[in-house]
């Protein structure tokens, strides 16, 4: 099953992965990053599933009940809906409360056939568990894991699974399974009050979602992203994933494969601001604070963060073919342990964004910036792996360095407009010594654009950014040169961008990284190029799935979604855009009124 066919559930803690024709093949219980007990979408032979789905031939709708989280899957046959799935993870406003367990409603509409494969994981398919029988369906064990099936319909086992490959279905029945983890005992399906809970987590979102403050253009789709980025933070630390997946590869065939079920530093300012934008400031409030507790215990600025307390980020190959066999797998990440400047820029940009947005930048939150940049100031002119963590030797990359301009140059502006002490005319210096350094190697005369690094004739999409900082004005030679190497060199049909072209010693081909798309996006607003950044966004927004949601990356020519899904980031990007389109066509109409009125 293709990345796109999937839809996801979510209930702050977990995730699932369902495909179009009912197929559970990614699930990690109890939280994000535990071993999976569905993962066949990284290897059908040796990963977890759960399949249930008719005998005969239908065509498959598959859409979210209005505001929530909860999935519904439907199969029909010559127009008339003859099976429908309804699938959800118990959600709970309590961090402490948690439902490790799959709910799914079976309704049979018509008479219908169907057969049902349950064949949980255990360690990546490397342990067999025993299958114990008992009246309420099966549990399947090992000595650190039980993994349990309850249900009443009728089911047969064998060395690895239980299954039935014909159940028959009459018209107005209906069936619950639950998929319960850690768990000692198996219970009656009816016990886990199935009816109960799924009006519970149906309140719960859409109790969440009537926060979310926006009425302008293309809402579903802020609607559609607020929902996922809800779904992929852990609530009971406040951190959040990346993606709920691992090694969904980048390129196929190749070795682009990460884990992202871990939190990155660089992300947290997108998260702040875009947040904000739509008014969820209780989300960005704790999320921020949460994640600076987290820095403070370290004592340290690292790229990731687990999203426990865990701290185990450490990358190992798993004995997996790969999802569409492009392996390797892998678990952890050790992107942890690279120096990526644009991480303290972002951390205190966030901050930065955070009080734009009115949130309280306490006296301790001030010291942690102090702190920051008493760290950045010694190291800003350092190599590093840049924004993209290039696995080869670390660069002067002009990304990096703007990113640490930022640092200073905001720092600066929020300081004295909250009245608080800090060395500032040391960080004016270290700013103006940044941005010299940028301009005088950052800058290639004879391209007319910034380049990825220092003595590179080629450019990096990430400097899209540029004209979304103050660093120069919007039309100044540089920007407007800048942007057009860009769409000369990375940009390809669609509004769709490489990151770049340089060599970064891995192989395959790298596609098109959807984040790029949006920040392209935000620069046309930004230098007043409204029609274009219209039609753009319509192009980009026409590449998400059946569901409003979007991968990490997309591929160049079949449009195939590539990379771990959903994407936080890229969702990220369709808010902040989406939001910041509206916000000049707002403009447009008021300024409309205004001359009318004259």
């Amino acid at each position: 099953m293709k990345i796109q066919n999937h839809g996801v559930i979510f209930n702050n803690r977990t995730a699932a992965l369902i495909g179009v024709d009912g197929t559970i093949d990614w699930a990690c219980f109890p939280n994000f990053n535990s071993v999976p007990i569905f993962d066949s979408i990284l290897d059908y032979k040796k990963g977890g599933y759960l399949m249930l789905k008719p005998l005969c031939n239908t065509t498959i709708n598959q859409y979210y009940e209005e505001f929530t989280n909860i999935l519904i899957t439907e199969f029909i046959k010559d127009s008339n809906i003859i099976l429908k799935l309804t699938d959800f993870l118990p959600a709970s406003k309590f961090s402490t409360t948690n439902f490790p367990e799959i709910h799914r409603f079976v309704e049979a509409l018509d008479d219908v056939p169907i057969k049902l494969h349950f064949k949980p994981s255990f360690n990546y398919g490397q342990e067999i568990p025993s299958i114990e029988k008992n009246k309420n369906g099966y549990l399947f064990h090992r000595t650190e894991r039980d993994v349990g099936i309850s249900t009443n319909l009728k089911l047969k086992k064998n060395r690895t699974m239980v299954y039935n490959d014909n159940i028959k279905l009459n018209r107005g029945s209906f069936q619950w399974i639950v998929i319960s983890t850690d768990i000692n005992h198996l219970i009656n399906v009816d016990e886990y009050k199935s009816y109960k809970l799924l009006e519970y987590t149906r309140n719960y979102w859409k109790n969440w979602s009537n926060t979310i403050y926006y009425q302008g253009l293309y809402h579903k789709y802020i609607v559609r992203s607020a929902l996922a980025l809800k779904g992929l933070f852990y609530e009971p630390t406040g951190m959040m994933v990346a993606a709920p997946t691992s090694s969904l590869p980048e390129s196929i065939g190749g070795e682009r494969n990460w884990d992202y079920r871990f939190t990155w530093i660089r992300d947290t300012a997108y998260v702040i601001e875009a947040l904000s934008l739509i008014r969820l400031n209780d989300e960005a409030t704790k999320f921020l604070y949460d994640l600076l507790y987290r820095i403070n215990r370290d004592q340290k600025l690292r790229t990731i963060y687990s999203i426990d307390d865990s701290d185990t980020t450490d990358e190992k190959i798993i004995d997996y073919s790969g999802y569409m066999n492009s392996g390797p797998v892998r678990v952890g990440n050790k992107a942890v342990d690279q120096l990526q400047l644009d991480q303290f820029g972002s951390i205190i940009n966030a901050i930065y964004q955070f009080n734009l947005a009115g949130g309280m930048v306490t006296i301790q939150l001030w010291d942690f910036v102090l702190s920051i940049l008493n760290s950045l100031k010694s190291i800003w002119n350092y190599p590093d792996s840049s924004i993209w963590e290039f696995r080869t030797e670390p660069k002067q990359y002009v990304y990096s360095k703007i990113i640490s301009w930022t640092a200073f140059h905001e720092a600066i502006i929020m300081g004295k407009a909250l009245g608080y002490s800090a060395p500032y005319n040391e960080w004016k210096q270290i700013e103006n010594e940044i941005k010299n350094d940028i301009l005088k190697n950052g800058f290639n005369s004879e391209i007319n654009s910034f380049t990825q690094y220092y003595g590179s004739t080629n450019v990096d999409a990430s400097l899209l950014r540029i004209p979304i900082t103050d660093f120069l004005p919007v039309n100044d030679y540089r920007i407007t040169g800048t942007i057009k190497k860009i769409e000369t060199d990375l940009m390809h049909n669609n509004y769709l961008f490489k990151r770049y072209n340089e060599d970064d010693g891995l192989k395959g081909d790298d596609n098109a990284f959807l984040l790029l798309s949006f920040w392209y996006i935000e620069a046309l607003i930004k230098m007043k190029k409204i029609k274009e950044a219209k039609n753009a966004l319509e192009s980009i927004l026409n590449l998400s799935n059946h569901l409003m949601l979007f991968s990490e990356e997309i591929d160049l020519q079949t449009h195939d979604f590539l990379g771990n899904f959903p994407q936080a980031i890229t969702h990220l990007g369709v808010i902040r855009a989406i939001v910041k389109l509206n916000e000049q066509f707002s403009n447009i109409q008021k300024s409309s009124i205004f001359n009318h009125k004259k």
